[in-house]
């Protein structure tokens, strides 16, 4: 799913995004992007000088909490795009299986909590993407590569309520016939494995990997599965401030703040430098 370097610059050029020559007006000066989708901004985002935005703090070293504080990678590239549109954030702690909805009720202006991009999804709101991830299997240590998707057959699998993972493992439960799949809805998948309450979990990559480093009785298992871009939600009738989102964020990776946030929170194997509006299947 990613493209390589020529093709990036080639996509940034075209948007106005990057490349090696600013983007010109007819007369052949330059044209600042972001000014202009600072100007284009709503106008009740304009006046408030904040966008709201909601996240389900769950997701470490995506999106947590410290404290009172959310923080992660989630929340660190939404406020370098706020803040190259001249605003801040008021975050709002909002469960996953919810964000989309506000969004399209504009109770929060944007959704960002490591959301995989994908066309059902789209059908509620448009999505900046930021990020490529894959879904890991984590499974008890020595339990070693249990062969994809195919070798939960026959066992317990955790995955969080109202994320793709519930669907995979449900689909996996067809495909598995006689032997079956049991799912186990769960909050902390991971924790579930350590503690014997299942037999394997699923989960985004960047996460996997932590909850193994954090927890020594667990393993990540084989290789990532499908890479599938995250993005950030916006209501789709709100495409000025989608295209200012996107703007913003080709500025944070034109720049290098994008890699050196990426580096920050050791996940620089999912770059995705296209910031393509709805590029996920």
């Amino acid at each position: 799913m990613r493209i390589g370097f020529l093709a990036a610059a080639v996509a940034l050029a075209m948007v106005g995004g990057g490349g090696c020559t600013a983007p010109q007006d007819d007369t052949g000066v330059p044209v600042d992007r972001l000014a202009e989708a600072r100007a284009a901004l709503p106008a009740d985002i304009a006046q408030r000088g904040s966008l709201t935005g909601g996240t389900d703090p769950t997701f470490e070293p995506m999106t947590f909490m410290k404290g009172s504080t959310f923080t992660g990678l989630d929340v660190d590239i939404a406020e370098a795009i706020a803040g190259r549109l001249g605003l801040t954030i008021e975050w709002r702690n909002v469960p996953f299986g919810e964000l989309l909805d506000q969004v399209q009720k504009h109770e929060i202006d944007f959704s960002i909590s490591s959301m995989f991009d994908r066309s059902q999804r789209q059908e509620k709101a448009d999505f900046v993407d930021y990020l490529n991830a894959g879904t890991s299997i984590v499974v008890p240590k020595g339990a070693g590569d249990i062969g994809g998707m195919a070798g939960l057959c026959g066992r317990r699998v955790a995955a969080q309520p109202d994320t793709v993972f519930v669907d995979m493992a449900r689909a996996q439960q067809d495909a598995c016939g006689r032997k079956g799949l049991t799912v186990v809805l769960s909050s902390r998948p991971s924790a579930d494995v350590a503690a014997k309450k299942a037999d394997a979990a699923l989960n985004d990559f960047p996460i996997a990997a932590l909850d193994v480093e954090k927890m020594p009785a667990l393993e990540l298992s084989g290789p990532q599965i499908e890479a599938i871009p995250y993005g950030i939600g916006v209501a789709k009738d709100r495409k000025a401030l989608t295209t200012a989102v996107q703007t913003a964020l080709y500025s944070l990776i034109n720049d290098g703040t994008y890699d050196a946030l990426l580096d920050k929170w050791k996940v620089k194997e999912g770059a995705l430098r296209t910031g393509a509006v709805n590029g996920g299947a």
